[in-house]
């Protein structure tokens, strides 16, 4: 039987975790699949989620590579996954020497195509210079784009920083004074606050190698703390067009999560751009839209992949779950760095009647 092995990187964070539970619930024939689980700390609760685990560099250091290298060849990993923005760079970064010191495969867009997703003031930039809605906007230590955008638009406004994960330093922006602090902020912008919360869709596409565009999902959301709650998939005939041209315009490699809401003028607009997987990937797997399991079969297993996008309706609601190890793995992985194995250890989470998410 053949054995799938993928080692799934920064698995503390939640979309690594959904990767991990999109990776579980896939149908890969009954070929056995093999996770290992990677993240800076050893507590990380993802990990222990997978088959092995290890302790890995922070992307941001010159390690961080050359261990990705060795523990892909050690371990004799085919695929790498993640859903943490710092490590895909740092892997596409350096793309040629990965790619000429292993065979493990690591699927991503080109780095310019990443940065335009990770820097909120240059989404905006590339939407508008190509054609789509997008939120007016202007950086805010532009003094006379702040007046032309108040003027313009009025009040309320959206301040976020150009670069950042949820809702983290995102401020909305009702009058002049609560703007003081940002004015002068080359790592802030300030966009057009588009329609209201209720009226708000992230939107999975998935592009095969071959650059066509295979499947979207169409997701209605509620968001807590900067994350989706509830999400309920959708039809929407505006958000789905809009995002089918923005996937075509950008032509990302693999995952492209869209965040829009629709305007008072019954338009999608675009306020932000994920080049990868994300935080709802195991919903969107859920009802259909399987695109973690997709990128395994094309680029793996190569196999067709058209029974991955069979969205149907639903809602997903997100909660808070626990997690329990019977052992203590934590501190064996903090003085080995590396788990060959984590079957010595007992895992389980809460079962509702349904199934856990936990380890198979």
């Amino acid at each position: 039987m053949q054995e799938i092995r993928i080692l799934v990187l920064g698995a503390g964070g939640n979309v690594s975790q959904g990767i991990i539970k999109a990776l579980r619930n896939a149908d890969f024939s009954e070929r056995k699949l093999k996770i290992t689980g990677a993240c800076i700390s050893a507590d990380s609760v993802g990990i222990y989620m997978c088959d092995s685990g290890a302790v890995s560099p922070y992307a941001n250091e010159d390690t961080f590579v050359p261990w990705l290298i060795e523990i892909c060849n050690r371990e004799q990993i085919q695929m790498v996954l993640t859903g943490v923005e710092e490590n895909i760079m740092a892997v596409v970064s350096q793309a040629d020497f990965f790619n000429r010191e292993t065979d493990a495969v690591f699927i991503a867009s080109d780095l310019d195509k990443l940065k335009i997703g990770q820097d909120k003031l240059l989404t905006c930039k590339w939407l508008s210079e190509n054609g789509l809605h997008y939120p007016k906007y202007c950086s805010c230590d532009d003094e006379k784009g702040m007046e032309e955008l108040i003027s313009s638009t009025g009040f309320p406004l959206i301040a976020k920083p150009r670069t950042g994960k949820g809702s983290r330093g995102v401020a909305k922006i009702e009058n002049r004074e609560q703007l003081k602090p940002y004015r002068g902020k080359a790592d802030y912008c300030l966009q057009e606050c588009i329609g209201d919360e209720t009226k708000e869709y992230t939107v999975g596409c998935y592009v095969d190698k071959q650059g066509i565009l295979r499947g979207t999902i169409v997701m209605h959301r509620k968001l807590a703390d900067g994350s989706t709650a509830v999400a309920q998939v959708v039809k929407e005939d505006a958000v789905q067009r809009e995002a089918e041209r923005i996937c075509r315009a950008l032509a990302p490699r693999g995952p492209l999560n869209i965040q829009m809401r629709m305007n008072e003028n019954g338009e999608a607009v675009c306020f932000e751009l994920n080049v990868r997987f994300s935080g709802t990937t195991p919903m969107r797997a859920h009802f259909g839209f399987r695109d973690v399991e997709a990128m395994v079969k094309e680029y793996i297993l190569e196999e067709p992949i058209e029974d991955c996008f069979q969205v149907r309706e639903g809602i997903a609601c997100r909660y808070t779950n626990e997690f329990y190890v019977t052992g203590n793995p934590i501190e064996d992985l903090k003085k080995d760095m590396f788990l060959k194995s984590l079957e010595s250890y007992h895992f389980e989470t809460e079962n509702l009647g349904t199934g856990g998410n936990g380890r198979k």
